[in-house]
């Protein structure tokens, strides 16, 4: 099962764009909200369960709280930056730093009410 092109609404990742979206007029990154990060790369899949990705929201809960109990936050992080089975890695947000990542995993684990 693949999510090839999931995470990114407008196809194929465009660098450049991505790139200047997450960068200030001095070129260090600028940390954005998880909600935005979620909205523009993680919708997607997990807004849809495109490929079998767990859907986001309080009618998934058990889901995530399932998914929290046996994998332990640290290793969804780890699998949201480094991406396994389906999930690219990042969701393909390139540009995402590795906490605007593990914040977008908080943010998802909370609009989804996981214990």
């Amino acid at each position: 099962m693949t999510l090839a092109g999931c995470g990114d609404a407008d196809g194929p990742a465009d660098a450049s764009g991505a790139a200047a979206s997450g960068a200030d007029a001095s070129g260090e990154s600028a940390s954005r909200e998880p909600a935005e990060i979620y909205a523009q790369y993680c919708v997607n899949c997990h807004g849809t369960g495109m490929a079998g990705a767990p859907m986001v929201g309080p009618e998934h809960r058990l889901i995530w709280s399932e998914e929290i109990e046996e994998e332990g936050f640290p290793t969804l992080v780890k699998i949201a930056i480094e991406g396994q089975n389906g999930m690219p890695p990042r969701g393909t947000c390139f540009d995402c730093s590795d906490e605007e990542i593990e914040a977008t995993v908080l943010y998802m684990l909370k609009e989804s009410g996981a214990k």
